[in-house]
């Protein structure tokens, strides 16, 4: 321990303290500056004559403020209620695909599934590319007709 004196400040007085005291009481009031100032503020961003030359954004931010700002954030989760209808259309386009005859559904698991161009669709069935994109379009049309019934 040192031969120093230590004093903190309370409701207006010099109260003279040990070290260990000292060095706690101001760690615990730089950290709370630290939690309701220093992450919720702008950094001020100088150059070297001093001039201000932007500010750098803060640690933290209220959602006020972010509002205010028109900030905008995209909620990335999928409602319960989304994932459901989502899970019924793929069983209906998947009921629908059944329908079509095995020539229709080929052409629809070449394009649709294995990413493959009209052109290349065209190669596989001795077609021109116009003829696939005409058989994909009724194809579409039809799928389209049983989904909405």
């Amino acid at each position: 321990m040192s031969s120093n004196q230590f004093f903190i400040g309370i409701k207006g007085m010099r109260v003279e303290v040990t070290e260990e005291i000292y060095l706690t009481y101001y760690r615990s009031k730089r950290r709370d500056r630290y939690y309701e100032r220093d992450i919720k503020t702008y950094t001020v961003i100088r150059d070297k004559a001093g001039t201000i030359t932007g500010y750098a954004p803060s640690k933290e931010d209220s959602l006020d403020r972010l509002i205010c700002t028109g900030e905008d954030f995209v909620d990335e989760q999928k409602s319960t209620e989304d994932m459901v209808m989502a899970s019924l259309m793929s069983d209906a386009l998947y009921a629908a695909l059944e329908m079509l005859s095995e020539a229709d559904r080929a052409l629809v698991d070449m394009l649709f599934f294995q990413n493959m161009t009209e052109r290349q669709a065209a190669v596989v069935f001795g077609l021109s590319q116009k003829g696939i994109n005409k058989r994909k379009a009724k194809i579409l049309m039809t799928l389209r007709k049983v989904l909405e019934s």
